[in-house]
C-alpha cells in the first residue's frame, strides 16, 4: 500500500470524526442548550435515520458525478447544518435541524472504501485492513476529542472543532479522490440494481445481525457499569473493546489470511459469536474488561473482510452504492438493537443481558452459512 494511498485512507476515516461522534456530540449539545437528553436522544435518532434515508442516495451519487464533486457538496451542507445545530434552542428546532443534519452525512466511507477497491486491487486486504484499523481509531480517540474540547469551553465548542476537524480532513483526501463518474455498467446486465444481487442480499441480512448486537452493547456497557458500582468505567471499557479491535486489525495488515475470502468471512463471523459468549459471566468491572478485550479482536478484520467481499463480488462501478445500503442496514440494526437491549439493561445490567448480543450474531452466522453459496471466495 503506497503512502499517497495511505495518506488518503487515514485523511478519509478522519474526515469521518464529526459522524463517528455525533451520538455524543449530539447528547451533550442537546442537553446542553434545550437541558433535557430526552430531547438530546430524539435528535441523535432523528439524525441517524436521516443517515440511513440518505446513504444508499449519497452513496450511488459518487459513481455517477464522481467522488470529489460529491463529497464538497455534501460536506458544504452538512457544515451549513451543523452550523444551524449550535444555534437551535427550542426542542422541536433542534430534533429537525439534527435529522437535517443526518440527510446531509458526506459518504466518506462509501467513498473511501470504493477507492481501495480501484486503487489497490492488489492489495486489498491489507488496504481494507488498514482502514479498518484507522476508523477504531477514531473511534478510540474520537470521545476524547470531545471531552477535552468540551471541558475546556462547552458542547457548542466542541461540535464546531470537531466539525471543522472533518472537513479539513476531507479537504486533504479529496483532490487524491476520482474527479469523474466511475466506469458505467454494462447495459442489459441482470439484476444491475445493488441491492437485488444475491450476495448483497446475504451481506444485508448478516450485516443487520451485526449492527443489532452494535447497538446492544452501547446500551449494555453502560447498564454492566452501572449495575456493577462503577459507572465511571463504562469509557474505560468501550475503550479496552476499541483495543482489541485495533490489535486485530494490525494483525490482519502484517499477516493477512492465505484462507479463501468466504471461508475467512465466515471463520471470524463465528470467532465474533463465540467470543461474545464470556460476556454474559463477568460480575466485575476487571473480568469484563478481559472479556470484552478478547470480543473486540475479531471486529475490525471482520468488518475489513466483509469490505473486501463487496469489492469482489460487485465490482469498482457498484460498490460504493452496496456501501451505502449496508450503511442504512446499520443504522437501523442499531437502532433496533438498542432498544431490545434498553429493557434488559435496567433489569439484569450485566450477565444474561449480554446474551441479546451473542444470539444477535450467532442468527447472522446461520444466516451467512446456509447463503454461503452467494459469496464470492476471493
Amino acid at each position: 500500500m503506497n503512502l499517497r494511498l495511505l495518506v488518503v485512507v487515514i485523511a478519509m476515516n478522519l474526515g469521518q470524526l464529526p459522524v463517528a461522534m455525533r451520538p455524543l456530540l449530539v447528547t451533550l449539545l442537546g442537553s446542553h442548550v434545550t437541558g433535557s437528553f430526552a430531547v438530546a436522544g430524539l435528535a441523535g435518532g432523528a439524525a441517524a435515520v436521516g443517515m440511513a434515508v440518505t446513504s444508499p442516495w449519497w452513496s450511488r451519487a459518487l459513481a455517477r458525478f464522481g467522488d470529489r464533486r460529491v463529497l464538497t457538496v455534501s460536506c458544504a451542507l452538512f457544515l451549513v447544518a451543523q452550523a444551524a445545530l449550535i444555534t437551535a434552542r427550542a426542542p422541536a428546532a433542534f430534533v429537525g435541524v439534527a435529522a437535517l443534519s443526518g440527510l446531509c452525512t458526506p459518504p466518506a466511507a462509501s467513498s473511501v472504501r470504493a477507492l481501495l477497491a480501484r486503487l489497490a486491487p492488489g492489495e486489498r486486504t491489507r488496504g481494507y485492513a488498514v482502514n479498518a484499523v484507522a476508523m477504531e481509531t477514531v473511534y478510540i480517540a474520537g470521545p476524547l476529542w470531545v471531552t477535552a474540547w468540551t471541558a475546556l469551553a462547552d458542547p457548542v465548542v466542541a461540535v464546531l472543532a470537531t466539525a471543522a476537524c472533518g472537513a479539513l480532513a476531507l479537504a486533504v483526501a479529496v483532490p487524491s479522490v476520482a474527479t469523474g463518474p466511475h466506469a458505467p455498467t454494462p447495459r442489459g446486465e441482470p439484476n444491475t440494481r445493488p441491492h437485488a444481487l444475491p450476495v448483497v442480499r446475504t451481506l444485508a441480512g448478516t450485516y443487520l445481525g451485526y449492527w443489532i448486537c452494535m447497538g446492544a452493547m452501547w446500551v449494555l456497557v453502560p447498564a454492566f457499569a452501572q449495575h456493577s458500582g462503577q459507572p465511571g468505567q463504562a469509557g474505560v471499557l468501550v475503550a479496552i473493546w476499541s483495543v482489541g479491535s485495533l490489535v486485530g486489525g494490525l494483525a490482519l495488515v502484517v499477516r493477512p489470511p492465505r484462507l479463501p475470502l468466504r471461508t475467512t468471512y465466515l471463520a471470524l463471523l463465528a470467532v465474533l459469536t463465540l467470543t461474545s459468549l464470556p460476556l454474559a459471566l463477568p460480575s466485575g468491572v476487571t473480568p469484563m474488561a478481559v472479556a470484552i478485550g478478547g470480543f473486540g479482536l475479531a471486529l475490525s478484520p471482520w468488518l475489513a473482510t466483509g469490505d473486501q467481499v463487496v469489492a469482489a463480488a460487485v465490482g469498482e462501478q457498484r460498490s460504493a452504492e452496496v456501501y451505502g445500503w449496508l450503511t442504512t442496514v446499520g443504522q437501523l440494526g442499531g437502532a433496533l438493537g438498542s432498544a431490545l437491549a434498553g429493557p434488559l439493561g435496567d433489569r439484569h445490567g450485566g450477565g444474561p443481558a449480554f446474551l441479546l448480543v451473542t444470539a444477535a450474531l450467532a442468527v447472522a452466522l446461520v444466516f451467512a452459512l446456509t447463503r454461503r453459496q452467494t459469496l464470492p471466495t476471493r
